[in-house]
């Protein structure tokens, strides 16, 4: 078990235990009411898993943003604290890669109606998801045996642990709430950038059932993915974040 965690006081922390998923856990109290910043996290050392209320105020098309602003909150969160030889990018638009292995990302669950509603309403809850690995499960394979997956620790960040990841994300994920709260996306999506896997490179994106290429220039006002030389210069959130594009599993 973790000691006790150290938290900013805006949340309201819930611990759970392995055999839980923290995701579904809190989607069920974020309907039941739960507060807005209600924060579950797995008592794990070999993942960091957390999930937290959100209290939207804008469109379900915008609310989407939220998973770069978790994206950057993370970046910064783990630019902090390991060792500099370790390259920390964004994969598009939900995956966390690092040292060229997936390593986690971030997700996030609304009432699956909002989906196909046109008028895009403004959701009365939604529950941001993180994951990152931070060391193999005990019967995972060797390092290496899987193509394109890796941990913290494979990467050489044995010192960090699961709690001092979370609570620097809480602190980061705070600050960068707030800046998207008063300026808009586009200082998230100026930090965004200069972490983006493939970024400026032409990329051919295989998503939901579709296909789109084209040069990776940044991200729109709403965190929909900007492609240039192609015939589809947008890829909306809304395309593409039904379900993560990403497992650790």
């Amino acid at each position: 078990m973790m000691d006790e965690l150290s938290f900013p006081p805006i949340y309201r922390p819930c611990r759970v235990l392995p055999g839980t998923d923290v995701e579904d856990a809190a989607a069920e109290a974020a309907r039941d009411g739960a507060d807005p910043a209600s924060l579950y996290w797995l008592d794990s050392a070999e993942r960091l898993e957390c999930a937290i209320v959100l209290g939207p105020d804008r469109p379900f098309s915008e609310t989407l943003a939220a998973v770069h602003v978790a994206m950057v909150a993370l970046g910064d969160c783990l630019g902090a604290q390991v060792p500099p030889q370790v390259e920390v990018l964004f994969g598009w638009p939900d995956r966390l890669i690092v040292n060229g292995g997936l390593a986690g990302g971030v997700s996030l669950t609304v009432e699956p109606a909002l989906w196909d509603d046109p008028s895009d309403p403004v959701p009365d809850w939604a529950v941001l998801g993180v994951k990152l690995a931070m060391m193999p499960a005990a019967d995972a394979p060797e390092p290496g045996m899987i193509r394109q997956r890796t941990t913290l620790l494979d990467e050489g960040c044995g010192d960090l642990t699961t709690g001092d990841l979370l609570e620097s994300f809480s602190r980061h994920f705070l600050l960068w709430t707030n800046r998207y709260l008063s300026e808009g996306l586009r200082p998230i999506a100026d930090n965004w950038l200069p972490r983006a896997a493939k970024r400026g490179e032409a990329v051919e994106l295989k998503l939901a059932g579709r296909e789109w290429r084209g040069k990776l220039l940044g991200l729109d006002e709403k965190g929909g993915l900007v492609l240039g030389e192609s015939k589809t210069p947008l890829v909306p959130l809304t395309d593409v974040l039904r379900k993560p594009t990403w497992s650790l599993d």
